[in-house]
């Protein structure tokens, strides 16, 4: 009969392997929201037209963002997004410190998140 630390053992290990680079199965995009005042002004997301705002768009998490907001007569406002790391890449993190396995997820764009989420811009008139 097995001990009750070798279960215990057997356990994690078996659920390190399971739940190991948890990223690689999250969402790879996430959706970014982008207002401005006033509205229904063009936004780009890297250069392509992702609608009026204010507009909702989903957005590859592993990828740089570059929000570009016009209208005729005001000038273009940019915005660069940063990443940050997401929750489960976290877990990864957590979990590659006793387990290697884990760590492969943070190769994955589901390991990251952009920041911010929310983009909010006030269009000054051309001078």
């Amino acid at each position: 009969m097995l001990s009750i630390r070798t279960r215990v053992m057997s356990l994690v290990v078996l659920a390190s392997y399971l739940l190991g680079g948890c990223s690689l199965f999250a969402n790879r995009t996430e959706m970014i929201q982008v207002s401005s005042e006033p509205s229904d002004a063009q936004v780009l997301s890297n250069g392509k037209p992702v609608g009026q705002t204010p507009v909702s768009f989903e957005a590859d998490r592993g990828e740089a963002l570059l929000i570009e907001v016009k209208k005729q007569g005001y000038e273009t406002q940019t915005r660069v997004g940063s990443k940050k790391l997401s929750q489960v890449g976290l877990l990864d993190v957590i979990g590659g410190v006793f387990f290697l396995v884990p760590l492969l997820g943070l190769l994955s764009s589901g390991a990251w998140a952009h920041d911010p989420q929310q983009y909010g811009l006030t269009l000054e008139p051309v001078k």
